[in-house]
């Protein structure tokens, strides 16, 4: 999946249908799949406290830096999260049009993290842009639902950055990796892009 645009384009007729195509994957998983996840790992992090659900939460961000490994263009991944919120609303998520902002929120700390690294699609940036995403959404709603405190924001956005980092990214760029090696999606064209030897 080149992330090369033609002249006047930013993005790619591909790039286009790639963000779209894993926008309804990540819209199903995150409406359906994602929740019933967390309801039953959650538990096994109880010692967090009322933060428990944030060490599974990382789940979330595979989708995002999944694009932003195949796109490697800043700003598709906030674009991506946007149109995927969208989605998710449309299949009746219960967040509703809140949905956009919270994967719209996920997309850009992706944006953000894998822009340090200069959207290179290595491991360090898909592991800070999933660690970001996690980070970003998850400090909104400890916010947004009454549960701030010294602790809560803290140690849930330290947990929120390791479970995006290795839940969402790490699985992210093992799964672009997969994706190179079958032929599924094209390395050419990825900026910065090392294969694995």
């Amino acid at each position: 999946m080149a992330a090369v645009a033609s002249k006047g384009r930013y993005f790619s007729t591909i790039d286009l249908l790639t963000m779209a195509a894993i926008a309804v994957v990540g819209a199903i998983l995150s409406s359906f799949l994602w929740p019933a996840l967390m309801n039953v790992a959650t538990p096994v992090f109880a010692f967090l406290g009322p933060i428990g659900w944030i060490a599974v939460s990382g789940v979330y961000v595979i989708t995002p830096v999944l694009v932003g490994l195949l796109i490697g263009r800043a700003g598709a991944t906030t674009i991506y999260g946007v149109v995927q919120g969208f989605v998710e609303m449309l299949f009746g998520n219960s967040f509703g049009a809140m949905a956009m902002v919270y994967a719209g929120l996920e997309g850009f700390g992706v944006d953000v993290g894998m822009g340090i690294f200069r959207w290179k699609g290595g491991l360090p940036a898909a592991l800070v842009g999933g660690g970001l995403g996690s980070l970003f959404v998850d400090e909104v709603y400890i916010f947004l639902f009454g549960l701030q405190s010294a602790y809560t924001v803290t140690v849930g956005g330290i947990t929120a950055f390791i479970s995006g980092a290795i839940l969402g990214g790490l699985v992210a760029w093992l799964i672009a990796q997969a994706l190179y090696r079958t032929g599924v999606v094209s390395k050419v064209g990825l900026r910065g892009y090392e294969e694995i030897k």
